[in-house]
């Protein structure tokens, strides 16, 4: 039987070089032999095979000479998932040349490989299409690469995102921890303070002087930690929402730095979650603290808004811009940064700048759940 196989695989391969050099069809027949890819060639727009290399018999772990026997044999060791998918293609663009397709193969023994098959049309002299030729090629090792480092970037999303999670948690405890134990003890010691002045001699100005330059420091200090507290974590954004927070921040910044700053918010509180509130918000506080620093502009422009499933945002500075392929490690942290918080939700953050022309950031973020 497998004589007889031989010499049908042999005649077959003798068929396709079409060459009446012995040396130049010895050739092919070794070279066909050794690859470890399935060479394979029929007649153009037929199920007709006239020749399948031997490395058919190890991929898909089937015998050549039932395959000469049946053409369509190959198809009984596709994967089910993918079998379907074959059957409607296979007629229409594989016998023309015109295939490039993966999918499974399940050997006798339950073993899986993943194949990339490709066809190819062969011309004759005078431009005619005369044969149809194939490469299927055993992929798996790439496959099961490829499926290790999608694993890889799922866990990293997730630590990223437990990450975050944790450090709001930290950032909320110390907010509050300032806020209730630091900013009471404060407001206590300012009406000591208060108490002390109306008990104070009023002969005694100097002591008044005193007491009162003592009260304008608490007041400052208060203030200070009022704004520490809400740069940990503004409580408005649990209580209140994404889009007050925001407009609550830029005016705060706007105040601050005299930057110009022109704000449309149009975000549909009820769409979004905790999560995706923080992370924008967090990119939001990002980027213009990177602007603050090393723009220079003199005027920002912010628009955010919720359609159907999406959120987007949109950050604009007159500023000094950058080079983005001179960009420096340091500069590059925050970049980094606001990527992986916007990855982390399935969103996609862009930032494009061009020296002398100022920056834009633009955050496109699915508000549903991150598969």
């Amino acid at each position: 039987m497998n004589q007889n196989r031989d010499k049908l695989c042999q005649a077959q391969a003798g068929e396709a070089v079409a060459c009446e050099n012995p040396v130049c069809e010895d050739a092919f027949q070794q070279i066909a032999d050794n690859i470890d890819e399935v060479f394979w060639m029929c007649a153009p727009g037929t199920r007709d095979l006239i020749y399948v290399s031997p490395a058919y018999e190890k991929v898909w772990g089937r015998s050549l000479a039932e395959l000469y026997a049946n053409p369509c044999a190959w198809l009984d060791g596709v994967h089910p998932d993918d079998l379907e998918r074959l059957k409607d293609i296979f007629l229409e663009k594989r016998c023309r040349g015109e295939f490039d397709e993966e999918y499974r193969v399940i050997g006798p023994d339950n073993t899986v490989r993943w194949v990339r098959d490709r066809a190819f049309t062969i011309q004759d002299d005078h431009g005619h299409v005369c044969r149809v030729a194939g490469i299927a090629e055993d992929i798996t090792k790439y496959k099961l690469a490829e499926q290790e480092l999608q694993q890889s970037r799922t866990q990293l999303r997730e630590l990223v995102l437990r990450q975050n999670w944790d450090r709001e948690m930290l950032r909320t405890r110390i907010a509050r921890e300032i806020h209730d134990e630091l900013g009471q003890s404060l407001m206590a010691l300012n009406l000591n303070m208060y108490w002390l002045m109306h008990h104070l001699p009023e002969e005694d100005t100097r002591l008044a002087d005193k007491a009162q330059e003592m009260i304008d420091m608490i007041v400052d200090i208060v203030k200070s930690v009022q704004q520490i507290s809400s740069e940990l974590r503004p409580s408005m954004l649990d209580d209140l929402g994404l889009a007050p927070t925001m407009n609550w921040y830029l005016k705060q910044f706007e105040e601050r730095s005299g930057v110009d700053c022109d704000v449309s918010i149009r975000i549909d509180d009820t769409q979004v979650d905790s999560d995706h509130a923080t992370a924008v918000y967090r990119i939001l506080q990002e980027a213009i603290t990177n602007i603050a620093r090393h723009s220079d502009a003199s005027a920002i422009t912010v628009k955010a808004e919720t359609l159907r499933d999406y959120l987007t945002m949109e950050i604009r500075d007159n500023g000094r811009g950058f080079d983005q392929n001179n960009i420096n490690m340091r500069e590059s942290f925050g970049l980094i940064g606001m990527r992986e918080r916007a990855s982390a939700l399935g969103g996609n953050l862009e930032v494009v700048g061009k020296r002398g022309e100022g920056t834009r950031l633009y955050l496109t973020m699915p508000l549903g759940a991150v598969t």
